[in-house]
Parts: structure tokens; C-alpha cells; sequence
């Protein structure tokens, strides 16, 4: 049974799934890394720039394939990964062929905004405008359906990393 993670650029999959990996002595995997290596480009940005916001999304639902074929992992998905129907129903055959779960970690649009505030990561933007001044309007789009897709709903707000991760090993196990 894989763990993944969904939600929001900012919510800590990555941070999460890589403390919750080494805790509980899985692989991680992280797909935006995985689908960046399909490409020429250094950057998320790069991609979304010289290839278009499509080809990503293309790549991302390959990448997806093959990473699934895997057992055991703590898998972080893309922010924009469940919003691929091809995507969400990869997700769904695995979920009910080797009980995989899905944890969408939930964060408010504040948390979220001061998140990426004060980072400078490869993370392009989906609106035009800038990465923290999109996050309501990603989040609304977005966020029905994080949770439809997930088994479980976890507010990382006020969690620590440890703390997320105890979390979702006891909605899970």
C-alpha cells in the first residue's frame, strides 16, 4: 500500500511525505521530480514556459503510471495532479487493486499565501498573477475536488512535520 499526498502547492507534501518516508522506512517519491526529468528544462518554470502548462500535465499522467507500479511508497503528487481525470482515475485503480490512500493535506489560504511568500521555489504561476496572490482562487477551484479524491482530510495548519506525519499514519494503518 502506497501513502500519497495531495493538495495545494505549500501544503507540505514534500516536507510531510519525505519526514513520514524516512519515519517509517519507505521510498519517497515526489512526482513533480519525476516529471521534470522527462523534460530538457531545469525548472518547473522553465517547462511551463518553453512546453506550455499541457505538456506538463501529459507528462505528469506518464510519470504517474509508472510511479504507481510501485508499493511501499510515500508518493507526493503535483498540486495540479488530481485535477488530470486520467490522473485521478490511475489514482482510483490503484486505491482499489492494492488499497493505496489518499491524505489531502489541508491548509488555509493564509498558511498557504505566507508559505510561499517566503520561499523561492520553482512553483510557476496557474493564474498569470503572482504564486501567493493566486491561492484563494486555486484553492476554490481545487479543493472539492482534493476532497472527493481523498480517503482522508487532514488540517495541517497548526501541525508540525512530525505531527502531520503521526497523523496520517494513524488515519491509514
Amino acid at each position: 500500500m502506497n501513502i500519497i499526498l495531495t493538495g495545494l502547492r505549500g501544503s507540505g507534501k514534500s516536507t510531510i511525505g519525505r519526514d513520514l518516508a524516512e519515519e517509517l522506512w519507505r521510498d519517497f517519491i515526489d512526482l513533480d521530480d519525476r516529471v521534470l526529468a522527462l523534460f530538457n528544462e531545469t525548472t518547473i518554470v522553465d517547462v511551463f514556459r518553453n512546453k506550455g502548462e499541457q505538456a506538463w500535465r501529459e507528462a505528469e499522467v506518464k510519470a504517474l503510471a509508472e510511479v504507481m507500479k510501485k508499493d511501499n511508497c510515500i508518493i507526493a503528487l503535483g498540486g495540479g495532479t488530481a485535477m488530470i481525470p486520467e490522473a485521478a482515475e490511475i489514482l482510483q485503480k490503484y486505491r482499489e487493486k492494492r488499497g493505496d490512500k489518499i491524505i489531502y493535506l489541508k491548509a488555509s489560504a493564509k498558511v498557504l499565501r505566507d508559505r510561499l511568500n517566503n520561499e523561492t521555489g520553482d512553483r510557476p504561476s496557474l493564474t498569470g498573477t503572482g504564486v501567493a496572490d493566486e491561492v484563494e482562487q486555486v484553492l476554490k477551484k481545487r479543493d472539492t475536488v482534493y476532497e472527493n479524491l481523498a480517503d482522508a482530510v487532514l488540517l495541517v495548519d497548526d501541525l508540525t512535520v512530525t505531527e502531520a506525519g503521526r497523523f496520517i499514519v494513524r488515519l491509514v494503518m
